[in-house]
């Protein structure tokens, strides 16, 4: 359950602003109804009569308006570079920010007071009312959020900090994994390549993304699992799951499925953009190689903090039952990440030694379940090189690439 909440949460851009909202009509009801209390705390300038707070309230509302539409064009702006210079799928990124939710949420919650009490004022049977107080210190804080958002876009547009972000949200996932291994609360277990195919099989009730494989639902159920699909895969209405090993099926959603793909529990999700970032740069669009090396040498940390766990897929156990969810192999995530970089830029020795780079990275702590995975990798980007018909300074620097990428001290 409250993995299903952290994902409903993270992919909303509404929910912080919806609570704002919510927070300008109890705020209302506070000053309007209570005002009078706070009247010996307070000092007498936050107080005005009845037509002097409206007019209060009437600029507010018109200067807040100002500032709203400006931050809503700006937002197009950046959604718009955000597609077009790294990834239709890195927009989520932006919208569900912090510091663009909680900009949006105070706009929305000053507005709501500002109208309220511009309904209600005229209702008060007090001479002087709170609510034009409040309200300019609304406004004055609704103005340095303002200019707080107006940092905070001029530095999410930078490449370097949406890879940065990206990088630590993958670091995140996985660091959470290792820590539940750790725990004794998952396990690993060799891939299974052949499974049963016994026991109640389970559908997918819908097409879309395996965003969350909920193992909370474990509890103390005797009755053991296995899945044939892992999160992040595509699923049709109808596809098979996996199969309730008993005679008969528990009543349970074991997987939560949606349009759009999480990366909760799927840091391969991750790579994935940042490769859709480098294929941007290296195109000739866009023509930003640097852009693409930086994204690769990201992938390359992130696959390092990935390999440490050994290949296998993940086991819950609870005592009673055992609970098998497939995970995505090492070389499904090397080959969706790096062979398109391959496709579109084998021409490019820079893009390519990166890309060596990167596999060197990812085996400095590597387990040694990954090693013919990656040396592997290896020769299917060497073949892939014309090498011979390189000038012999850009083969020295090429081989010298491939060749720490092949020699990493462990």
């Amino acid at each position: 359950m409250f993995k299903r909440l952290q994902l409903m949460l993270a992919d909303s851009a509404w929910f912080v602003p919806f609570l704002y909202g919510i927070g300008g009509i109890a705020l209302t009801f506070l000053t309007q109804y209570f005002g009078t209390f706070f009247r010996e705390l307070l000092p007498e300038i936050v107080y005005l009569d009845k037509d002097s707070a409206a007019t209060v309230l009437s600029s507010s509302f018109t200067s807040l308006m100002t500032m709203m539409t400006f931050s809503f064009s700006t937002i197009l702006v950046v959604l718009t570079t955000y597609s077009s210079q790294f990834s239709p799928r890195t927009i989520n990124n932006f919208l569900t920010n912090s510091a663009s939710k909680h900009t949006l949420g105070l706009f929305i919650m000053t507005t709501v007071y500002g109208i309220t009490n511009l309904f209600l004022i005229r209702t008060s049977d007090e001479d002087v009312v709170l609510a034009s107080g409040v309200s300019v210190l609304l406004v004055v804080s609704s103005i340095w959020a303002f200019v707080k958002f107006i940092q905070t876009i001029s530095v999410s547009i930078q490449a370097e900090r949406l890879l940065s972000a990206l990088h630590r949200e993958a670091l995140s996932v996985i660091e959470t994994q290792q820590q539940a291994v750790e725990d004794g609360k998952m396990h690993i277990v060799p891939e299974r390549s052949v499974h049963t195919f016994e026991g109640q099989a389970t559908y997918a009730p819908r097409t879309g993304y395996i965003q969350l494989f909920a193992s909370e639902k474990q509890e103390s159920h005797d009755v053991d699992f296995e899945s044939v699909v892992a999160v992040g895969d595509f699923v049709a209405k109808g596809d098979l799951l996996g199969y309730w090993l008993g005679e008969e099926a528990l009543e349970i959603d074991v997987f939560q499925i949606g349009e759009i793909r999480s990366s909760i529990q799927d840091p391969a999700f991750v790579i994935e953009k940042l490769s859709e970032i480098a294929l941007k740069g290296i195109s000739p669009g866009i023509n930003d190689p640097n852009t693409a090396i930086h994204a690769i040498h990201y992938i390359g940390d992130i696959l390092r903090e990935l390999s440490r766990l050994p290949e296998g897929d993940f086991l819950f156990s609870n005592g009673k039952s055992d609970w098998h969810a497939k995970r995505k192999p090492m070389e499904a995530t090397l080959f969706e990440a790096l062979a398109p970089i391959k496709t579109y830029a084998s021409h490019d020795i820079f893009v390519m030694a990166s890309v060596f780079e990167a596999i060197r990275i990812a085996r400095l702590e590597a387990h040694a379940s990954h090693e013919e995975t990656f040396e592997a990798f290896i020769d299917y980007f060497e073949e892939s090189l014309d090498v011979e018909e390189l000038h012999p300074r850009e083969r020295a620097f090429l081989t010298n690439q491939m060749m720490r990428a092949r020699k990493v001290q462990t």
